[in-house]
């Protein structure tokens, strides 16, 4: 009789639910950034997008339609009457530009210098930083209020001598130009330092930033480096060439591009002073629309050369 094998049916043990992936400690991070920069994103979103898309339309209409005004599209006309017609315009950005161009260099040296200089220990150096940070704090408020006094500007720029304190004469631009000139022996050079002066006030209130970054990048090199280079004998120049200046050299490109863009678009560059005043007009808003978007390209083409120079120039630590 043929035996009968007994089938035996063996259940498969019971799947348990798949659990769901943490995350990682570097995606947390990043989720936690996106939430600090949800407001600037709603705010590219919801108002300086769309102000983008209608100052576009204006530029390419014949009425800006602030006061509900029917736009009429005209094309390429208001950017052709900027080239052809305003004249004064291309003008006033190539003036604003080549005066500015001192100002930047001077801004970034004397942001450098004074970070190595308050990166030193010294006492009261807290104090001199707060002293040196302090037109930012301020630049929304009281040094707001001393820009529009721009009295003082007229008479140094008229050549008038001001008193100061009790009746004392001071120094016009002429007197200290022919002081830099009488030392220098360049008028070039004279009209430059001249020129430096002058602009003091400016380079003072618009380095502070870049001279935060400057040390706090000065403050992120190891100091093991430094005992290194004084182990080996090496003086503080050397230190300074071979050390600090490599180091922190990406963010003298940072700096510089920060720079451009910030003293490019001050209210008190003479190109923004111009375009301004179109807008005043309701009659010539839209070749104001135009005028802003051809300074705004100018001004990417201007930043993207100056990145390609002086990046060559950068050293990148790996």
């Amino acid at each position: 009789m043929a035996e009968k094998t007994a089938e035996v049916t063996v259940s498969a043990p019971a799947k348990k639910p798949a659990k769901k992936p943490r995350l990682s400690l570097e995606r947390k991070k990043s989720l936690f950034g996106y939430v600090f920069v949800s407001p600037v994103i709603l705010g590219l979103a919801l108002i300086y997008i769309p102000s983008l898309v209608q100052s576009i339309q204006y530029s390419f209409s014949a009425n800006a339609g602030r006061y509900g005004e029917k736009n009429i599209y005209v094309g390429w006309d208001n950017y052709h009457d900027a080239l052809f017609v305003e004249t004064d315009f291309l003008q006033t950005v190539y003036s604003s530009t080549i005066a500015l161009l001192p100002q930047i260099f001077i801004i970034l040296i004397f942001a450098f210098f004074m970070a190595n200089i308050l990166n030193q220990n010294f006492r009261g150096r807290s104090i001199a930083r707060v002293i040196f940070f302090i037109p930012v704090v301020l630049s929304t408020g009281i040094v707001t209020y001393f820009d529009n006094l721009s009295s003082l500007q007229d008479q140094y720029q008229s050549g008038e001598k001001l008193d100061v304190g009790g009746g004392v004469a001071g120094f016009n631009t002429m007197e200290i130009e022919a002081m830099v000139l009488s030392a220098l022996g360049s008028s070039g050079l004279a009209t430059v330092v001249s020129g430096a002066i002058e602009g003091l006030y400016t380079v003072i209130t618009s380095s502070g930033v870049q001279m935060l970054i400057f040390l706090s990048g000065l403050q992120s090199i190891s100091i093991n480096m430094y005992e290194a280079a004084k182990v080996e004998g090496a003086t503080g120049w050397e230190v300074f060439w071979k050390i600090s200046f490599p180091m922190i050299s990406p963010l003298i490109l940072v700096n510089l591009l920060y720079t451009v863009i910030d003293l490019f678009t001050s209210m008190d560059n003479a190109t923004i002073s111009f375009i301004a005043k179109y807008y005043e007009n309701v009659a010539t808003y839209s070749l104001a629309s135009a005028f802003s978007w051809m300074y705004a390209v100018l001004l990417l083409l201007f930043v993207g050369v100056v990145y390609l120079l002086v990046n060559k120039l950068i050293v990148y630590q790996d």
